[in-house]
């Protein structure tokens, strides 16, 4: 989602390179942005511990540490800012059973 990987952009690259990508205007802008992010492993995979810990409270972080659907569906609605649905339970349930080795 652009407004999260703009965010994320700025934490890591700064305001300024940010501004700079997105001066390109339009898709242009919106790709240089995700250059940033993008231009090494270890920024492209910081993303994901960056987004739980700067975007989701302690919580909700717990809520998903205990593994319920109550912390699945707070993740989905104040962290990710989406609707919690049953279609998205399926591979949040399938992503559970692989980490707990229960495949």
């Amino acid at each position: 989602m652009p407004p999260f990987v703009k965010k994320y952009a700025t934490a890591i690259a700064g305001a300024e390179a940010v501004a700079t990508a997105e001066a390109a205007g339009g898709d242009a802008g919106l790709n240089a942005i995700l250059a940033l992010v993008n231009s090494d492993d270890e920024k492209s995979f910081g993303s994901a511990a960056w987004f739980l810990t700067s975007t989701c409270s302690p919580e909700v972080r717990a809520g998903l540490v205990a593994e319920t659907s109550e912390g699945w569906n707070n993740f989905l609605t104040q962290c990710v800012e989406t609707t919690a649905a049953a279609e998205r339970d399926v591979p949040w349930l399938a992503a559970k059973e692989v980490l707990n080795g229960s495949n």
